[in-house]
C-alpha cells in the first residue's frame, strides 16, 4: 500500500508538471502562430502571392490549437491536483484526440510536402501571369498580388516564379503575362522594374534589364523576347526565380513550429499515459 501511494504521488506530481509543460508549449504555439501571420513573408503575402488561404489557415489553426491545449492543460492540472477522475477521463479522451490529429498531419504532411510544393508554384504561376499590374487601380487583389510581387523581386533579388535565366518560369514567364500582352507594342517593357538590379537602375540600366536592344554587340545582353536567344546572364536583370527563396522562408516558419509540435507530441503523448495511470489508480483507491 505504501508502494502503490509513493507511486501515485509520483504520477500526480509528474502529470502537474508535465501539464505545465503543455501548457507552455500551447502559449508558444499560439505565439508562433500569430508571428507566422504578422512576419515579413507571412500569411497575408503567401496569400496574395499564391491566391489560396492554406498558409494563413494553418496559422489560424495553430493559434486555435494552442489555446485549446491550454485550456486542457489547465484542466489535468486541475484533476490532477484534485484527484478528480471525470476531469482526468475527459482530459485523456480529448488529448488522445489531439495526439492523433498531430501525428495524422504530421505524416499527411512529410508524405505529402512535394505535392504541396508543385500547387503553390502552380499558384504563383497563375497570380503572375493573370493578376500582376492587371487593373491595378481598380481591383484590390490584383494590386496585393502586385505589390508583394514587387516587394520580394526587389528584396528577395530573384524575378518570376522558378527556375534560373534559361527558364521560362522566371524572368520570361512575364511574357506571357497580362502585364505584358496589356503593353502597347510600341512601348512594351518586358519586366517590372521589382526583377531590376539597383546598381543598373539608371535610364541605360533599365532600359538594359527592362527593354531589347537589337545591338548583339553589346557587352551585356539585355532581356529577350526570345528566350532560345539567351546566351548569357544580364547583371542588369534578376534571373533566378523567387520560389526557392520564398521556400527558405516559409521553411524558418515551419521548422520553428515542427519542433514546437514535435515537443508537444512527446509531452502529450506522456500526460495521456500518466492521466490513465492516475485515473485506474483513484477508481482503486475509492473502490
Amino acid at each position: 500500500m505504501g508502494t502503490e501511494g509513493c507511486w501515485f504521488k509520483f504520477m500526480k506530481f509528474v502529470l502537474v508538471f508535465f501539464n505545465f509543460l503543455v501548457l507552455a508549449a500551447g502559449a508558444i504555439a499560439i505565439g508562433l502562430g500569430a508571428w507566422a501571420l504578422a512576419s515579413e513573408y507571412g500569411a497575408k503575402e503567401m496569400k496574395a502571392i499564391t491566391g489560396s488561404e492554406l498558409y494563413e489557415g494553418g496559422c489560424i489553426v495553430l493559434i486555435v490549437g494552442g489555446s485549446i491545449i491550454c485550456i486542457l492543460a489547465l484542466c489535468g492540472c486541475l484533476g490532477a491536483f484534485f484527484e478528480n477522475r471525470v476531469l482526468l477521463g475527459i482530459y485523456f479522451v480529448i488529448m488522445l484526440l489531439i495526439l492523433i490529429l498531430f501525428v495524422v498531419g504530421a505524416v499527411l504532411g512529410f508524405f505529402f510536402r512535394d505535392q504541396i510544393e508543385a500547387t503553390l508554384e502552380k499558384q504563383m504561376r497563375e497570380t503572375i501571369t493573370e493578376r500582376f499590374n492587371v487593373s491595378y487601380d481598380k481591383d484590390d487583389t490584383n494590386k496585393l498580388a502586385t505589390d508583394v510581387w514587387n516587394k520580394i523581386q526587389t528584396e528577395l533579388k530573384c524575378c518570376g516564379v522558378s527556375g534560373n535565366v534559361s527558364s521560362p518560369d522566371a524572368w520570361f514567364i512575364y511574357q506571357s503575362s497580362k502585364f505584358f500582352t496589356q503593353q502597347q507594342d510600341s512601348d512594351r517593357i518586358y519586366v517590372p522594374e521589382s526583377c531590376c538590379n539597383p546598381n543598373f537602375k539608371n535610364a541605360t540600366g533599365l532600359a538594359l534589364c527592362q527593354k531589347t536592344n537589337p545591338d548583339t554587340s553589346q557587352p551585356i545582353q539585355t532581356t529577350l523576347g526570345n528566350l532560345t536567344k539567351v546566351t548569357k546572364l544580364n547583371p542588369a536583370l534578376y534571373n533566378n526565380g523567387c520560389l526557392s527563396v520564398i521556400e527558405d522562408e516559409i521553411k524558418n516558419h515551419i521548422l520553428a513550429i515542427a519542433g514546437i509540435a514535435v515537443a508537444i507530441i512527446i509531452v502529450v503523448f506522456i500526460t495521456v499515459i500518466f492521466s490513465v495511470g492516475m485515473c485506474v489508480m483513484i477508481g482503486k483507491r475509492k473502490s
